[in-house]
């Protein structure tokens, strides 16, 4: 986490479908594959970075920097972690970051798309994003009511727990643990 609030995550290589569902969400989290707890611990300590595991001693020599995910699909996979991610719910801007490799979107024009869309899709859509590392670009295609349902989903879980957490059992702190 950041001076503003931020959270920034990673994830390992058995949590990678809940990364995508954070990144679609606009949460900075990196997902690391093939990688040994040691790397793990590294990057999560050096760029001060929140673990999301399924591991219980990886999570435990953590501590602070890990929180342990259950459930066996993703949707539990992200409530077991939502009402410690709702109070960081406020600075989410859904669809903000690439889906591949977690860099921002920016918005472009179609004549910037540099011919990576298909002439049927700038024919008839008008709003293109960019990811600024990979140079993936995004539109709102026919997958696009799915992933808005994902979203409206994961969203209404996150305010479901702010608001019974507010108003039930005090202040979330800045890790997303229980003020007392």
């Amino acid at each position: 986490m950041d001076d503003s609030g931020t959270l920034y995550f990673v994830a390992d290589e058995m949590l990678g479908t809940l990364a995508k569902k954070l990144r679609l969400l606009g949460i900075n989290t990196v997902y690391v594959k093939d990688a040994d707890d040691s790397e793990i611990r590294y990057l999560a300590r050096s760029q001060n970075r929140i673990l999301l595991t399924r591991d219980e001693n990886l999570a435990r020599i953590l501590g602070d920097h890990a929180w342990l995910v259950t459930g066996r699909g993703v949707r539990e996979q992200f409530l077991s972690i939502a009402e410690r991610l709702a109070p960081f719910s406020e600075k989410i801007i859904s669809f903000s970051r690439c889906l591949d490799c977690n860099e921002p979107l920016t918005t472009i024009q179609a004549s910037e798309t540099g011919g990576k869309v298909p002439p049927y899709i700038l024919s008839s859509k008008t709003h293109f994003s960019r990811c600024s590392s990979c140079g993936k670009v995004f539109w709102e295609g026919t997958h696009s009511k799915r992933m808005g349902q994902e979203v409206k989903w994961m969203r209404e879980q996150l305010m479901d727990r702010w608001r019974a957490g507010a108003g039930e059992h005090g202040r979330m702190g800045a890790r997303g643990e229980r003020d007392s």
